[in-house]
């Protein structure tokens, strides 16, 4: 019988999600940042994500406790926002050792609440339970219009691939600080523009993949336009950017980059185009070279 390591993470989730059940109201299930439900007679989806951070993988012990919380809450909204959907309510499970300094925990919870205050989300409820190390399980909801979410299935060959932010280098400080980009999910949701989004938290080049193969196509990334916070290679595969990945039709890349420029006065990146080769990711050196790049990314459960 083989272990979760032999099989590893991604191989263990496709397996587990083959075991999921459906029902008539599940517009998207698993495969996406949130899974998709209608709720009929009222004209919104509800979407639904959750999300763990653990201490010493997702955060130092060390690390302040407002942080801690912004980054549980953050990775959440992050999901979220990437549907163009409006964060609701928010639940956290709480798994600790007896000798956790509770203050922390508490403080954990200001920084939480700080961030669900800025976005109009409320934290509601959840659990606590005893642990050999510090956990924190957050599990959210939001709305969109019905029909409308953002999804990563709607890439198509000739469209532009954007990315809202610098990418790499977020041990730096930006895993723990980041501000989920909900409002710029929103907007974004709201042009009619997007065929396609998710948030970056693997590294683009892992992520971008997810979009390819839901959607059938390929991609070439121009390393020249990408925009980073270190080293191209930081940039492709470090993660936890949490930064907004979309794909636009070259027909609105101009209107779309212009009415983002006005709404919030900053730049959104154009690093790239889809191809009709698929699941081919192609890197375009600065000097023209093409580079097919592989497949290298963090996995749990791997030692690789």
């Amino acid at each position: 019988m083989k272990t979760i390591g032999e099989i590893g993470e991604h191989e263990a989730i496709r397996r587990l999600t083959a075991k999921l059940g459906t029902h008539p109201f599940l517009r998207t299930g698993a495969g996406d940042d949130c899974a998709v439900v209608a709720v009929p007679g009222t004209g919104i989806d509800q979407v639904f994500t959750t999300d763990p951070i653990i201490e010493n993988i997702h955060f130092k012990s060390m690390e302040e406790p407002g942080r801690i919380g912004n980054k549980a809450g953050g990775r959440v909204l992050s999901d979220i926002a990437a549907m163009g959907a409006q964060p609701q309510w928010l639940l956290v499970n709480v798994v600790a050792p007896p000798e956790q300094d509770f203050q922390a925990v508490e403080e954990i919870y200001a920084g939480l609440n700080a961030l669900c205050n800025r976005f109009g989300t409320t934290l509601i409820g959840g659990d606590l339970a005893q642990g050999p190390c510090l956990e924190l399980h957050v599990f959210g909801t939001g709305t969109v219009p019905a029909g409308k979410a953002l999804l990563r299935s709607g890439a198509t060959c000739g469209d532009c691939i954007f990315v809202t932010g610098s990418l790499g280098n977020s041990i730096k400080g930006k895993h723990l600080d980041f501000v989920p980009r909900v409002e710029e999910g929103t907007f974004l949701r709201e042009t009619g523009w997007v065929t396609a989004m998710m948030d970056i938290s693997d590294g683009l080049a892992t992520d971008l993949r997810h979009i390819l193969k839901q959607s059938g196509v390929g991609a070439v990334l121009d390393a020249g336009t990408i925009p980073r916070a270190g080293t191209l290679n930081q940039a492709l595969y470090d993660g936890e950017d949490f930064e907004l990945l979309l794909t636009a039709s070259a027909e609105h890349a101009d209107a779309l980059r212009l009415q983002w420029a006005e709404r919030f006065n900053t730049e959104l990146f154009r690093i790239g185009r889809i191809t009709d080769r698929s699941d081919e990711l192609v890197l375009e050196q600065e000097n023209g070279l093409l580079e097919v790049l592989k497949q290298k990314a963090f996995e749990h459960f791997s030692e690789k």
